[in-house]
């Protein structure tokens, strides 16, 4: 279910950069990565089926910081002109430190341990991933400051139990 927060947080704040950090400060312990897009369309399928990034995922997001407004205001000012639905993927500190960790020892980048879809070449030939919707927050509107959380969102998963249980099948 779609939580919707943005208009009660809001009622004593104008700039949206400070209205987002605020709601992101709530979701402790995350690393953010936001992305804009223009189409509805678009925000929904990202919160259902994943976010598709090509090469790497600081390629097509921003990293921020909810305790520096500053630097979410100016993401926002940045890139406005991409859209103004705002795709915001929060990924658990202690998890991404465990994708780190088992990239560093596959010797392979963290986006091959990110994806949920085997890698494949976009028409740049460049690598595209996918990133679970289980990581996708929810999206931030620019038009009315409102966040809605996506239904999908879970500051459980991880990628790698599936991978782990996967390969000790195989051996078994």
């Amino acid at each position: 279910m779609d939580t919707n927060i943005g208009k009660s947080i809001s009622s004593g704040m104008n700039n949206k950069g400070e209205i987002l950090a605020t709601i992101l400060k709530t979701y402790k312990d995350c690393n953010f990565f936001l992305h804009n897009t223009k189409e509805f369309d678009i925000v929904e399928k990202i919160m259902n089926e994943g976010f598709i990034f090509e090469s790497q995922l600081p390629h097509s997001t921003d990293s921020v910081n909810p305790n520096e407004a500053i630097e979410v205001t100016y993401f926002l000012f940045l890139r406005k002109d991409y859209g103004s639905y705002t795709i915001i993927i929060a990924i658990p500190k202690v998890t991404y430190e465990l994708y780190a960790d088992v990239a560093n020892s596959k010797d392979v980048g963290i986006e091959e341990v990110l994806t949920i879809t085997k890698p494949y070449y976009s028409d740049n030939d460049e690598l595209n991933y996918t990133l679970s919707p289980r990581h996708v927050l929810g999206y931030f509107n620019l038009k009315t400051s409102e966040f809605y959380q996506n239904r999908n969102w879970d500051p459980f998963f991880n990628n790698n139990l599936k991978i782990m249980t996967n390969k000790r099948r195989k051996k078994t």
